[in-house]
């Protein structure tokens, strides 16, 4: 039989912080679940990290470096169980998290993707103010203003997300973001107001070294998105996004120390 949920550890030389990832998915409240970890080409120790685990429920997919996307893809074709969760490597999840989002995609058959509260942390461990903007409950149409479900703390339904066509790897910075905007135009999207996760806020994440780029695309998918859906309902967050790429980096940094958030 296959297992209630599968989850996807996307690995690019993460050996530093992959173990704990790795607990925290393997002491999940769910027990019937496999653990998939996808590396994208590391050079450094993952390898041996995986293969170190002495649990019958992990498995381990090693590509050439391939992209973010396209071994997400990977790993949700080898998925077996009709539910995929992602974990980035260096975050980690609370012990309920996987029970509390399979409460609403077993029950809620309109229901395709299920994000959480995530807390903010620095390299260190020490808490951060959240920067990622939330909100709860149906986020359907939310989308279109900004993103309220990191990547690292989603689970989907896995047959919905391949119909669609998976991540789209022509998208390098916000490829989740596209995917939650092609869904929602399907079935519904909801988050759990309950932090379930844990993000892991450096200078190093995709959100602090290409912040513009970063912006630049979900501008570019908003844009798609209403020509999809043949309506200006939502242009308004074109204009909000626009906003935020025109604001120097060096202004919203220093607001960003000033609130206790990652740079």
């Amino acid at each position: 039989m296959p297992p209630r949920v599968s989850v996807l550890i996307g690995a690019y030389n993460n050996a530093g912080t992959l173990p704990r990832a790795i607990d925290s998915i393997l002491s999940q409240s769910v027990r019937d679940l496999e653990l998939i970890v996808v590396d994208d080409g590391s050079t450094d120790a993952t390898a041996e990290i995986v293969r170190a685990v002495k649990d019958a429920r992990v498995r381990y997919l090693p590509f050439d470096h391939m992209g973010i996307s396209r071994s997400l893809n990977e790993g949700l074709r080898a998925a077996r169980a009709p539910f995929v969760a992602i974990q980035d490597a260096d975050d980690h999840s609370d012990p309920e998290r996987l029970e509390r989002q399979l409460g609403l995609l077993e029950n809620e058959s309109d229901i395709a993707v299920v994000g959480t509260r995530m807390r903010e942390e620095d390299g260190s461990g020490n808490p951060l103010s959240p920067r990622t903007s939330f909100a709860a409950g149906d986020v359907t149409d939310v989308l279109m203003r900004f993103n309220p479900i990191p990547n690292s703390c989603v689970l989907m339904r896995r047959e919905v997300v391949l119909e669609l066509g998976g991540y789209d790897p022509r998208w390098r910075y916000a490829m989740d973001y596209d995917l939650w905007l092609r869904i929602a135009e399907h079935h519904r999207v909801v988050t759990i107001d309950e932090p379930l996760a844990t993000r892991v806020m450096t200078g190093e994440n995709v959100a602090a070294r290409k912040e513009r780029a970063q912006i630049a695309e979900t501008i570019r998918m908003r844009a798609r998105a209403l020509r999809r859906r043949r309506t200006l309902r939502g242009v308004g967050g074109i204009a909000v996004a626009a906003l935020a790429y025109a604001t120097p980096l060096a202004l919203k940094r220093a607001r960003r120390r000033r609130l206790g958030q990652s740079p």
